[in-house]
């Protein structure tokens, strides 16, 4: 269960950089400049995009440890069969 949920961080983390890279794009004029309505504006719309980047890039980060995690895992399988043999030689 835990690499689905690694996928939809992954996943969400890449479209909301994406969203806001796109948005900041076309933002952009001919000569490559941002153009906004008022400085409050700008500020505003700067500082959302800074914190969306950041939580992407966290949500991209945990998505990447949680799918490391699940593939690192020991088996439960196998590691339960070698206990058991060995307590019974234990006993």
């Amino acid at each position: 269960m835990s690499i689905i949920w690694a996928i939809i961080f992954i996943a969400v983390g890449l479209y909301l950089r994406f969203q806001i890279n796109k948005r900041q794009f076309n933002r952009r004029n001919m000569a490559g400049v941002e153009e906004f309505k008022s400085y409050g504006n700008a500020y505003t719309t700067q500082m959302m995009e800074k914190v969306g980047r950041f939580v992407g890039f966290f949500l991209i980060i945990i998505g990447i440890f949680m799918a490391i995690s699940f593939f690192f895992r020991p088996s439960n399988g196998s590691h339960d069969t070698n206990n058991k043999v060995e307590q019974h030689r234990v006993q």
